[in-house]
């Protein structure tokens, strides 16, 4: 509904920037200061880039030509992905035969919820298909590396990323897609406004909450 009449890189732009500017007031109204040193940044950078300016754009471009269905059961493979990230690469935390069979538990319950039948799109539009895939890569990496911020409020990282991730892609729009110029809808601007405040400002604090407490592997079963 939102890229209907605003195009991905400024939804995405847009996005990010109001659920990071929602949570920078509310961290001001908690007295806590977002930490701007130089480590800090570049693991804002890195988290950013991983968790919401790739992974949202390519969703949001390849929204634009496959079905809303067929894209949620590609993105729910973030679970499989994080399991086999953290099995054969990093050995973080415990990658357990009972975790394997619930990710793969979890991706064939969600294919029968949305429908076999949305899997018939595959195939079609390989490039936008991929784009999806590789977005849950990107959420998967963005899960482990997520455990770099422990110890931190977790709507500080959720802030930091989110506003790291709006300086990335508000240049990028206005090159672009010359926002000044769009009219969009009604439906697409409560999309974006809807996405902004529940699926994105609220949505990060939580899953960085749920980070510390659940593992890698457990937090990304939130794409199921």
């Amino acid at each position: 509904v939102g890229v209907e009449t605003i195009p991905p890189i400024t939804f995405i732009a847009a996005r990010t920037t109001i659920a990071g500017l929602i949570l920078l007031a509310i961290l001001r109204l908690r007295g806590i200061a977002l930490p701007l040193d130089r480590r800090s940044l570049r693991l804002f950078a890195f988290q950013a880039l991983m968790n919401s300016v790739v992974p949202f754009t390519l969703i949001a471009w390849a929204e634009t030509t496959i079905e809303a269905g067929l894209a949620t059961i590609l993105n729910s493979t973030t679970p499989v992905f994080t399991f086999l990230i953290t099995w054969a690469v990093t050995r973080h935390e415990p990658a357990t035969a009972r975790k394997l069979f619930g990710v793969a538990a979890g991706l064939a319950g969600i294919t029968l919820v949305i429908g076999v039948g949305a899997l018939g799109g595959l195939g079609r539009e390989v490039a936008a298909q991929l784009a999806v895939v590789l977005s849950s890569v990107c959420y998967a990496i963005a899960a482990i590396f997520g455990r770099h911020f422990k110890g931190l409020d977790p709507m500080v990282p959720a802030a930091g990323s989110l506003l790291t991730g709006a300086v990335v892609l508000i240049p990028i729009s206005l090159a672009l897609d010359h926002p000044w110029t769009l009219q969009p809808s009604w439906a697409s601007a409560g999309a974006l406004l809807g996405l902004s405040v529940f699926s994105t400002a609220l949505a990060f604090v939580l899953y960085f909450r749920l980070l510390h407490r659940l593992g890698s592997v457990g937090t990304s079963a939130q794409a199921y």
